[in-house]
């Protein structure tokens, strides 16, 4: 009988726990995609870094024409020894010109590169602070004990989302003073990403 009456009693406690626990989760990756901060950071990006980008693709087309000249060349003999000695003075020259932009490129795409993630690490931190924010309010209003990102979930019930509440606050916020500082961003603070982790952004669709 004390058996029976102690697991009544437990079982009691675990309903009750579980009545009073109130879960919660964000998908972060939804909050990125269609938050209208995160669209208009991402076009904010497209248009700031278009002609790095642009030049660089300039660049790379230079670099394959090079590659093509040679390869012209070094097809009128088996081997370079038996070249004419005037295509063996081009090639040579292409060869020098081919490895000084090449150089020149990787230089630049690496600035291209770091300058790109700094900026998009800056405006991810920014959002990311307003949606947290957000997401305390409603966790503190609602009585949430737990709140959890969509990735940390096996399976939850989506009575259970709180993302369109966020995004919905979101979309208030005024996004002109944050695009206003990515025009500037060299002389941002490097900005440390709070709590939830946004997904890499990317420029005119291509992922660096």
């Amino acid at each position: 009988m004390k058996k029976i009456l102690l697991g009544l009693m437990l079982l009691s406690t675990t309903v009750t726990f579980a009545d009073e626990f109130k879960l919660g989760y964000v998908d972060v990756s939804k909050v990125f995609t269609t938050s209208k901060p995160a669209i208009a950071v991402q076009q904010a990006l497209k248009v700031k870094f278009a002609p790095q980008q642009q030049s660089l693709q300039a660049m790379n087309s230079k670099l394959v024409s090079e590659q093509a000249a040679m390869q012209v060349i070094m097809k009128k003999a088996p081997d370079l020894e038996k070249l004419a000695p005037a295509d063996r003075a081009k090639l040579e020259a292409l060869d020098t010109q081919f490895q000084k932009d090449q150089a020149q490129f990787q230089k630049k795409y690496m600035v291209f590169q770091q300058s790109l993630q700094r900026a998009q690490d800056f405006a991810s931190a920014k959002v990311l602070s307003n949606a947290n924010t957000i997401l305390k309010g409603i966790s503190d209003r609602g009585g949430y004990d737990l709140v959890l990102t969509s990735n940390q979930l096996v399976y939850a019930k989506p009575k259970y989302d709180l993302t369109d509440q966020v995004i919905a606050k979101l979309n208030t916020m005024d996004t002109a003073s944050l695009i206003k500082q990515l025009d500037n961003i060299e002389n941002q603070p490097l900005t440390q990403k709070p709590g939830i982790q946004a997904p890499m952004g990317s420029v005119n669709g291509n992922r660096y």
